[in-house]
């Protein structure tokens, strides 16, 4: 006999999701209360965070053994406390005489963070407990979600991250160029808006006061701030660096010397926009005004937001952290216009609604759990750490959701008679943009052993034609062009160089390598 059925997850963020989706399938369920009578009265389904079962009741903990230990348990993010901590310990007493059932993307990688005797323990309990293994290779290689390119500048230079990030901004244009101007034709692929995330490592820790280390160094949230009003203020320089973003001439390059954005903006080109118009537009389409500076607003009445507008113009951007207050203390110690604003809803949580005007979201990896959106095509990563490669993994995964065709939840690509045109499918694609985020190892190690290939992609335009012998069979061949004799107008003269004898300059390069995946 079950006792209760109960949802465990990790946070606050994750219950209140699932019980809107609870909501959602008319499935009766509950944010466990202690001061509520459903631990001993209701059939519904309870949900309460794994932080809030302790051995003993507290004043934010309910005594695991106030459940009973013959329960129906869901665990949301499995692999949290698998590594054999006291949320493991109490996990399992839930379930001692009922049955657990535990779901996660990241269940191999925490059993591969474990060590020794533990990790041989967490083995021999999962591997034979695998109702279901569907991991990343078979999703993606079924056609589920969006493709994926992975950037990732290693080194913090000044003079090439304004346009590093410039090419970031650019690459969210592009997607948001497709969705505003092909709404009618995307409508049967349910593309959403398109929302870029910048997420940063660093974040403002709750002190009394603010030190000078914390004036002195900006952090990652403030360092993205600071490059949004330089875009914004300094017109020229950011129509120079578009210009060379589209030229192919941005000074950042792969390891073969060609430039990184080859081939990354064709529905930009062939609109044949000037820089600066596109700059205009970029203001208009990203930042909903034509003009004006910078404004950060602290909202006051709504937990960690903070505001993001250019003029009077409506909001362009939310930011979500721990300490709103303190994080605009030290937007003021940079230069930054801030201000505060009564505010009695969460900005935030309007980013879902088909109206929403926010294109921007900023904040700390607490996004990579907790939190759910169709929108997210563009990334930014700052001094995101490889020892932090699990919860990128969770990153990943909020950023490849794609609803699809008719809702078949796969890219155009995979489906047959369904394809986007090539310069289109940017809307079916997450583009990461790493700055000194020396995460790419570990996910790179992450996809090895998941079995998807990690080898840069090389593409290669052919032109075809239609020999008229094989019309009939329909079968594409390569041909010279009409009129051209190879052998006799082509010439290869082979002959021997003494390469001391060559008067030819070697090339040292020293544009910055970006790598990429």
């Amino acid at each position: 006999k079950i006792n209760k059925t109960v949802l465990i997850t990790p946070n606050e963020g994750l219950s209140n999701q699932h019980l809107e989706e609870f909501q959602a399938s008319n499935i009766e369920a509950e944010i466990f209360s202690k001061d509520s009578k459903g631990l001993f009265e209701s059939n519904n389904i309870e949900i309460i965070e794994i932080t809030k079962l302790g051995e003993e009741n507290g004043d934010k903990t309910v005594a695991v053994d106030s459940f009973e230990e013959n329960n129906l348990v869901f665990i949301d993010e499995g692999h949290r406390g698998a590594k054999g901590d006291i949320w493991k310990v109490n996990r399992d007493k839930l379930s001692a005489n009922g049955f657990a059932f535990e779901y996660s993307a990241t269940f191999a990688q925490a059993i591969n963070s474990s060590t020794g005797k533990k990790k041989k323990e967490l083995e021999n309990e999962y591997t034979k407990a695998i109702l279901f293994d569907y991991s990343y290779k078979y999703f993606y290689n079924d056609g589920y979600g969006k493709d994926y390119s992975i950037l990732n500048l290693s080194e913090d230079s000044e003079d090439v991250k304004q346009t590093y990030l410039t090419a970031s901004l650019l690459s969210f244009y592009q997607q948001m160029k497709i969705y505003e101007s092909s709404k009618s034709m995307l409508k049967p692929y349910l593309i959403e808006k398109p929302l870029m995330v910048f997420v940063g490592s660093s974040v403002i820790k709750s002190k009394s006061s603010i030190t000078n280390a914390d004036k002195e160094v900006a952090t990652d949230v403030i360092q993205i701030l600071l490059f949004i009003n330089e875009f914004i203020k300094n017109r020229n320089e950011s129509i120079a660096n578009i210009e060379k973003i589209m030229s192919l001439d941005s000074g950042l390059n792969k390891k073969d010397g060609s430039d990184i954005f080859a081939n990354k903006f064709s529905f930009l080109e062939t609109n044949r926009l000037e820089a600066w118009a596109i700059f205009d537009d970029i203001l208009n389409i990203i930042f909903n005004g034509s003009s004006g500076r910078l404004h950060i607003e602290n909202l006051k009445g709504v937990d960690g937001e903070i505001a993001l507008r250019v003029g009077e113009n409506e909001y362009f951007g939310v930011i979500n952290v721990g300490d709103s207050d303190k994080l605009t203390k030290l937007c003021d110690a940079n230069g930054l216009r801030i201000a505060s604003r009564d505010f009695s809803s969460s900005l935030f949580k309007t980013i879902n609604e088909t109206t929403s005007k926010l294109n921007i979201l900023i904040g700390s990896k607490k996004f990579s759990e907790g939190w759910s959106s169709w929108r997210v095509s563009t990334m930014g990563l700052m001094n995101v750490g490889k020892k932090e490669g699990s919860q990128i993994i969770q990153l990943f995964g909020r950023g490849v959701r794609l609803k699809g065709y008719d809702f078949c939840l796969k890219r155009s690509r995979a489906i047959a008679g369904r394809e986007l045109e090539r310069k289109y499918q940017a809307v079916e694609t997450l583009n990461i943009f790493g700055l000194k985020a020396d995460y790419m190892r570990a996910f790179k190690e992450y996809l090895k052993d998941e079995g998807v290939p990690t080898d840069e992609r090389v593409e290669f335009v052919l032109p075809l034609i239609y020999d008229k012998s094989y019309k009939t069979k329909k079968l594409k061949v390569l041909d010279l062009q009409e009129g051209k004799d190879f052998k006799r107008e082509v010439k290869l003269d082979l002959e021997h160089s003494d390469i001391r004898a060559i008067n030819k300059k070697v090339v040292l390069s020293l544009y910055k390598q970006v790598d990429v995946l």
